[in-house]
C-alpha cells in the first residue's frame, strides 16, 4: 500500500468512526521534517523494536537499537515529495512520510501504520 494512501485511509476511518477530522495526522513538509531531526535524536519505537536514532546536521545519522546494536547510515529530505529519505548498506535509499499526530506528536508512515516517536534536543547516542 503506498503510504500516501495510508492519511486517506485514517481520514475515513476516523470520519466512519465519527471522530473529529481535525483529530487526523497531518503530513509535514521538507522544511519542518529538517528543522525538526536536525541535530536531534529521536526515539521510539520500529515495528515494536525499541530504538534511538541521532541526525546530524551533516546528513549521518546513527541508528542505535535497545540492544545496543548500532548502524550508521544517511538521511536527507526531499523537498518535491516532502518526504524524509534513508540510506542504509542493506536498503539503500528509502522514502518515508512524516506526520503530527493527534496527539501533538510525531509519527513515521510505515506501511499501513503509524511508528510513534519522541524528539531529544541534541546528541544523546554515542
Amino acid at each position: 500500500m503506498q503510504r500516501r494512501h495510508v492519511l486517506g485511509l485514517v481520514s475515513a476511518g476516523m470520519l466512519a468512526l465519527g471522530w473529529p477530522v481535525a483529530a487526523q495526522p497531518t503530513q509535514m513538509n521538507a522544511a519542518e521534517i529538517t528543522a525538526l531531526l536536525s541535530g536531534n535524536t529521536i526515539v521510539g519505537s520500529w515495528s515494536g523494536t525499541d530504538y534511538q536514532q541521532y541526525f546530524a546536521a551533516d546528513g549521518s545519522t546513527v541508528y542505535m537499537l535497545g540492544d545496543g546494536r548500532r548502524d550508521d547510515g544517511q538521511w536527507r529530505v526531499n523537498a518535491e515529495t516532502n518526504d524524509y529519505e534513508s540510506w542504509w548498506r542493506s536498503t539503500g535509499w528509502t522514502p518515508y512520510a512524516m506526520v503530527r499526530t493527534e496527539a501533538g506528536g510525531y509519527a513515521w508512515i510505515n506501511g499501513d501504520r503509524l511508528e510513534p516517536f519522541e524528539i531529544l534536543n541534541g546528541r544523546q547516542i554515542e
